[in-house]
């Protein structure tokens, strides 16, 4: 018995001075995704829309029509249903010289005028009278015809609405 006690004491005492590894760490719980709601992602959306708008007004100011133009079609790519931001981009493209785009881009800010809930019929007439003028100039003799066919119904309804 001697023996074994005598081998089996420096072992105690050797495992006694072995480092022992710490146990595993407990793996990270993952955190939730922040939950967005749709009306706070609408919400973030339309102030990136509003920023790049204001960027396209400020480098019309400078005359870089170009890149005014990209910075309204940014603007629609964010919120396509606001009329500012085709109008917008309809003048930056007339300005760089490129009238048939303008044309397109002027159609369509009416376009969105015409599908809000309560249409502005005084502007849409002035801007229907843009557009007819930049479409016969462009040879677009169909289109400025519909075009004038529009704005008589929003003069019309302009001169039936009640006096502000």
């Amino acid at each position: 018995m001697q023996v074994r006690t005598t081998v089996l004491i420096p072992l105690l005492a050797l495992a006694a001075c072995t480092p022992r590894q710490p146990p595993p760490a407990p793996a990270p719980v993952p955190m939730p995704a922040p939950v967005v709601t749709p009306e706070a992602e609408a919400f973030a959306r339309s102030l990136r829309a509003e920023a790049a708008f204001e960027q396209g007004i400020a480098l019309g100011r400078q005359s870089r029509w170009n890149e005014a133009a990209d910075a309204y079609r940014a603007s629609l790519t964010l919120m396509p249903t606001e009329p500012r931001f085709h109008l917008a981009l309809a003048e930056a493209l007339l300005q760089g010289g490129r009238e048939w785009e303008s044309a397109d881009a002027l159609a369509a800010g009416i376009r969105a005028e015409e599908a809000l809930p309560s249409p502005n019929h005084r502007v849409l007439a002035v801007d229907y009278e843009r557009l007819i003028r930049l479409l016969t100039r462009l040879n677009r003799l169909d289109e400025a015809r519909a075009a004038q066919d529009r704005q008589n119904q929003h003069r019309r309804a302009r001169d039936q609405a009640p006096p502000e």
